[in-house]
Parts: C-alpha cells; sequence; structure tokens
C-alpha cells in the first residue's frame, strides 16, 4: 500500500492557498464598490458563509473519523471546482454571495479532512507537518496576493478563471496522491472498539479549549483586516492595490520567518505552548496599533506585527490539538481548530460592520483588544492549572 507523502500534502495546500487568496481579500471589497451593498451586508454574508463553515468543519471531522474522509474531500473539492467555474459567469447579486457560500461550506470539509490526514503523519513531528503546511500556505498568499492586485485592473472575472484552473490542478493531486493509510485500520471493527476507549483526557481538553477560545477572538480581530480594513484604508485615500500590497507583505515575512522560526525551535526546543502565548501576545499588541493607524506606514507596521504574532501562533495550534487529541478523536479536534476559526471569521466581519456604522473604527479596535488580552489571560490561567495536574 502507498504512504502519504508529505511534499504532496504541501503542493496541495500552496496551490489551494494560492486559488483561495485570489478572493477572500477582495470579498468586501467587491460586494461593497462593485456590487453596491453596505459593510452591515457584506458582514452579513460573511457571517453566514462562516457559520456554513463550522457545520462543513464538524462534518468533515466526523467523516474522516468514519473512516470515509477520501471519498468526502475529493467530492468537496469537486463542488468547489463547479461553484468556481459558476463565478465565472455569474458575479452579480444574489449569485455571487451563494455560490461564495457553496464554496465556502465545501472548502471547510476538505481542509478538515487534510488538516486530520496531516495530523496522521508518523514519520515528522506534528509541530513539523504543520509549520511546513503553514509555510507553504503563505507562499500562496504571496504569489495570490501579488497577482490579484495586477488581474483586477484587468477585468474581476479572471480572479474567479485562475481559481477555477488552480482548484482543478488541486483536485487532480488530491486524487493521485493523498493517500488515507488508516482507512483500512478503521474498517477493521476490533480495531475500532478498542480506538474508542482511548478518550481525549479531561486536562487535555481544557488546554484545547482555553487556546482555542482565544484562537476564535484573534480570528475575530484578524477578520477585520480581510474585511472592513479594505474599505477603512480606502476612505483614508489608500488605494485599493495598496490594500492587496499588504497581504504580500505578511506572505513574504511569513515566508522568510517561518524558517528562522523552525531554526530556532530546533536548536532550543522552544515549547509549543509559549510560542502561542507569545503569538497571542503579539496580537494583542497589533491590534491596539490599529487604533492609532491613520496612513499607510502605520498599517504597515501593524501587519508586521500581526504576522510575526501569526507565524508563532497560528502553526503550533494544530500541533498542540493533534498532540492532546487522542488518535480516536483526531478528526474532531482538528475539526474544532477550524470551527474556531469560521466562528471568528463568522462574527468578525459582522460585528465589525455593526460597530463601525454605529461608531468608529476606533470603538471596533478597542473592544478586539479587551476580547484578545481577557481571554489570552483566562486561557493562560486554564493551561497553567491543567499542565501542573
Amino acid at each position: 500500500m502507498k504512504k502519504l507523502k508529505l511534499r504532496w500534502l504541501l503542493v496541495g495546500n500552496l496551490i489551494s492557498s494560492t486559488g483561495t487568496s485570489f478572493i477572500w481579500p477582495l470579498t468586501t471589497v467587491y460586494m461593497h464598490d462593485y456590487l453596491g451593498k453596505s459593510l452591515a451586508l457584506a458582514g452579513t454574508v460573511l457571517f453566514i458563509e462562516s457559520l456554513i463553515m463550522i457545520g462543513g468543519s464538524y462534518i468533515g471531522g466526523y467523516l474522516y473519523d468514519q473512516g470515509s474522509g477520501r471519498k468526502w474531500m475529493l467530492l468537496a473539492i469537486a463542488i468547489s471546482i463547479t461553484a468556481l467555474l459558476l463565478l465565472v459567469f455569474f458575479n452579480k447579486w444574489p449569485a455571487y454571495p451563494i455560490l461564495l457560500i457553496i464554496n465556502g461550506f465545501a472548502g471547510a470539509i476538505a481542509n478538515t479532512i487534510i488538516n486530520a490526514l496531516a495530523a496522521s503523519i508518523k514519520n515528522h513531528e506534528a509541530s513539523y507537518v504543520f509549520n511546513m503546511m503553514y509555510f507553504m500556505a503563505n507562499i500562496g498568499v504571496v504569489l495570490g496576493t501579488l497577482i490579484v492586485g495586477l488581474v483586477v485592473k484587468l477585468d474581476i472575472r479572471y480572479i474567479f478563471v485562475v481559481t477555477f484552473l488552480l482548484y482543478v490542478i488541486f483536485f487532480i493531486i488530491a486524487l493521485t496522491k493523498y493517500v488515507f493509510e488508516n482507512v483500512q485500520t478503521k474498517k477493521n471493527e476490533t480495531h475500532i472498539k478498542k480506538e474508542i476507549l482511548q478518550k481525549t483526557t479531561k486536562s487535555s481538553i481544557f488546554i484545547i479549549s482555553g487556546i482555542l477560545l482565544t484562537y476564535l477572538m484573534i480570528q475575530m480581530g484578524y477578520a477585520q483586516w480581510q474585511s472592513n480594513l479594505s474599505v477603512y484604508m480606502q476612505s483614508l485615500g489608500i488605494g485599493l492595490n495598496k490594500y492587496s500590497y499588504l497581504w504580500t507583505i505578511n506572505g513574504i515575512i511569513v515566508v522568510v520567518g517561518q524558517p528562522i522560526i523552525s531554526f530556532l525551535d530546533r536548536r532550543y526546543g522552544i515549547n509549543n505552548v509559549k510560542k502561542v502565548y507569545v503569538g497571542y501576545a503579539l496580537f494583542v499588541v497589533a491590534f491596539a496599533s490599529l487604533i492609532f493607524a491613520k496612513d499607510y506606514e502605520h498599517f504597515m507596521i501593524s501587519m508586521i506585527i500581526v504576522t510575526f504574532g501569526e507565524v508563532i501562533a497560528f502553526p503550533v495550534i494544530p500541533a498542540i490539538v493533534a498532540n492532546l487529541s487522542s488518535d480516536s478523536e483526531r478528526g474532531k479536534y482538528q475539526g474544532f481548530v477550524s470551527i474556531a476559526a469560521s466562528m471568528g471569521h463568522a462574527v468578525g466581519p459582522l460585528l465589525g460592520g455593526v460597530v463601525v456604522e454605529l461608531f468608529s473604527y476606533e470603538l471596533l479596535f478597542e473592544m478586539i483588544v479587551l476580547l484578545v488580552l481577557t481571554t489570552t489571560i483566562i486561557s493562560l490561567i486554564i493551561t497553567r492549572f491543567n499542565l501542573k495536574k
């Protein structure tokens, strides 16, 4: 039986991330500027998409744990391909949000299954696997956001065409190279009964819950960068192309910074739990800096701080969850990682749109800082207490 090779997971992650980064940076701007919809309505669409993605993440984790991940992963990618093809021809209201939501649902199923598949690799440490997955995803962000700033000037539909083609390539790689080694084992009824007894410990569940609580709040703040910040920057006279280049900077820092973090990790053996809280602290600083940002230079500084927090914290979150969860519940807890991110993306744009229209951007950033700081402290207390146990 063929074995799953990490390099094919990384290539697939690169291609899918490049395709995805053609769409998500422009969603709010496209709805607001091209379709003439309000920020609140754009936030509502993203809210609904993220809620649907929560369901997709849960379903993906469940299907993986049941041993039927491969066929559902392929079906989910095929659904995304269909939605992206339709977007080439039907990108007005209400076709655009409907197809966007369908693509998000299918993508959540596929991504959760692929993350669980990555956690099943035994010849590498979980932290190394997810660091590399994250690294390749951000190379995709660099490529995607760099190109999208040029493509959008030609025709918005070209974005959907390129994304569609990339996902076709992604499907071919998943079909031919993604091997689910655990499927045959899970078909053995005796082994399944044995695995059922291996539940995740309560202490581990508490630690996972605390870390994911803060992760959810950070994703709420991060979602502002991907939605309302684009409109805010344009209101300050900063062009859309400069906004897209911030994401290019984000990707470049990740690409350069990730190997450095990995080297320091191998050299000094930095604990993953410590790393995640250092990253969380940087997010607090970054979100606080947005309160005072009024020109492009300040937004750039804030993005740089955000990116360092992201580089340090985001790759180790699924690795911590993979190490703390039992093999029989691997899919479920990787699904919870995706659910936390999706919930943040669900609430973030909608909350941001409402707060901005009723009050101000400054109040929005202050709220995000307070939420992230409070949950970080709570999570740290929970983690320290349960690690001692």
